[in-house]
């Protein structure tokens, strides 16, 4: 829970440093953590089930680790991502601007 609440904190100080919207990028900070934990989860019962052994008989810290882990590497790449949409947004805004100026 810890790991979650420092995730969207970084989101949303980094959205605002960007002139983003916080709540939209604390709400990708925490589905990109979840969500990639969930996949995780998925993709671990399928392999152990693959390979004959059984989800339940491996321990639950492990399983833990991994999870926290494979969210935090996700969340890290969304997080790196957050520079290039402010930048995508304000050249969109000079781009209207200039066009706006040499109607007039």
């Amino acid at each position: 829970m810890i790991v979650i609440i420092a995730i969207i904190i970084a989101f949303v100080n980094k959205a605002g440093e960007l002139g983003l919207n916080k709540f939209q990028w604390g709400a990708i900070g925490f589905a990109a953590y979840f969500l990639t934990q969930f996949v995780a989860g998925i993709v671990m019962a399928i392999a152990f089930d693959l390979m004959g052994q059984r989800i339940e008989d491996i321990p639950e810290l492990t399983l833990n680790l991994i999870g926290i882990v494979v969210g935090a590497i996700c969340a890290y790449l969304a997080y790196q991502q957050m520079p290039k949409y402010a930048q995508k947004d304000h050249q969109t805004l000079e781009d209207d601007l200039l066009d706006e100026d040499m109607f007039r």
